[in-house]
């Protein structure tokens, strides 16, 4: 493996941080998760799908932003509240 030093922004780092946090991983394997999760310009697929015009943005695309206030709506909303198996796979089949 190779050391890289990289330039964040504050925001950047913040989000890096509360992301390792989260998911319980280092900053430098969300950073390589990400890279991974990234295509490859230069895919054949991506490339001959585009030419034909059949890659297009959804009307209704989620912002990175819109993700992580969804994702904090969520803990907020679960946040100190331990439940059973049973409960959690009821309140699953409900919705809730």
């Amino acid at each position: 493996m190779l050391r890289k030093q990289i330039y964040l922004t504050p925001e950047e780092e913040a989000k890096l941080k509360r992301l390792a946090r989260t998911t319980g991983r280092t900053e430098a394997e969300v950073l390589r998760l990400a890279l991974d999760l990234l295509p490859e310009e230069e895919a054949p697929l991506l490339l001959a799908l585009a030419e034909e015009g059949l890659l297009e943005v959804p009307e209704r695309a989620v912002t990175p932003a819109q993700m992580e206030e969804a994702y904090r709506r969520y803990l907020e909303r679960v946040a100190g509240r331990r439940i059973g198996l049973s409960e959690a796979v009821l309140g699953d089949r409900e919705g809730r």
